[in-house]
């Protein structure tokens, strides 16, 4: 029992923690009929990354949970497509700023930052398809990062809580 509290107040810190998913949707269009799903594509060559592994199974839970079980891809009436994008982000540091005062008055001195280092990180991206006109109608970007220095276990969580934080609101209900 000590475990489950101790899972459930990490799960919680770690939604706590996360920034809100940017999501967009077609207004007005009926996401209540939808009770079959399958994923747009597997890879060519057959192998499934360790992620995307992790990113399907997260998404059926989610989806079964909400009404909506897997299927094949000729009996979907929503297709699911999803990929991690790499993007970078610059940081700098060295910067400096001295003040001086002196019997004439003062100066500020400032410096740009001397080092540059370019950071890494994965954006999800989670997409659903109406199959016949193959149009997206539901689409949701996580905003936190995915690192690639996070450990397993962190990354499993980490996928986990983000995929249900970007289907918290789904379906959507038109305001």
């Amino acid at each position: 029992m000590p475990r489950i509290i101790i899972f459930v107040l990490l799960s919680l810190s770690v939604l706590a923690c996360s920034v809100k998913p940017a999501t967009d949707y077609v207004i007005g269009h009926d996401f209540s009929r939808y009770q079959h799903f399958a994923f747009v594509a597997t890879p060519k060559d057959g192998v499934v990354s360790i992620d995307s592994s992790r990113i399907e199974h997260a998404l059926i839970r989610s989806l079964s949970q909400k009404g909506i079980s897997q299927t094949t891809k000729e009996q979907a009436d929503l297709l699911v497509n999803y990929y991690i994008e790499s993007a970078t982000e610059l940081e700098s540091y060295g910067s400096q700023i001295g003040v001086g005062i002196f019997s004439g008055g003062g100066s500020i001195g400032m410096s740009s930052p001397i080092l540059y280092r370019e950071r890494y990180y994965g954006k999800l991206f989670i997409e659903f398809l109406n199959p016949t006109s193959h149009s997206i109608v539901w689409r949701s970007v996580s905003q936190s990062r995915l690192l690639e220095t996070m450990g397993t276990v962190k990354r499993a969580e980490f996928i986990t809580a983000q995929i249900e934080l970007m289907l918290s609101d789904f379906p959507p209900k038109d305001k």
